[in-house]
């Protein structure tokens, strides 16, 4: 089996976590995944970024992640931000009505923006 790996690259924009992805999400990578974001809510952040524009593929373990996450944060009026999802990422979150609970953004400006604005309410 080759060896699948995940980049994780943790930013900041404007006071907005955001947190670049790059490579396959699945049961093997998901460990990196999950303690990126949560590592994000746990330093006080209510509103996160999650960059996918470099994943090539994200399995049911990502999807449940992030969900795990949104649960987290959504008590404290915070929200979890997709940018960059690829055809079969949207295509999963709309199959799974995820796409209802997510906020899907064209852009990592566009995301920010919106939450800088006070307007990312959830879905």
């Amino acid at each position: 089996m080759e060896n699948i790996r995940l980049e994780v690259i943790p930013e900041d924009n404007q006071g907005v976590p955001v947190i670049r992805f790059s490579g396959e999400i699945d049961v093997y990578t998901v460990p990196m995944f999950k303690k990126a974001i949560y590592e994000a809510i746990d330093s006080g952040k209510k509103h996160i970024v999650v960059d996918l524009s470099n994943v090539s593929y994200m399995d049911s373990s990502g999807f449940g992640t992030l969900l795990g996450a949104t649960k987290r944060l959504r008590p404290v009026g915070g929200s979890l931000s997709l940018v960059g999802c690829n055809d079969v990422i949207t295509r999963m979150l709309k199959i799974t009505r995820l796409d209802t609970i997510f906020r899907m953004h064209p852009s990592e400006a566009d995301a920010v923006n919106t939450i800088l604005s006070g307007t990312n309410q959830n879905p």
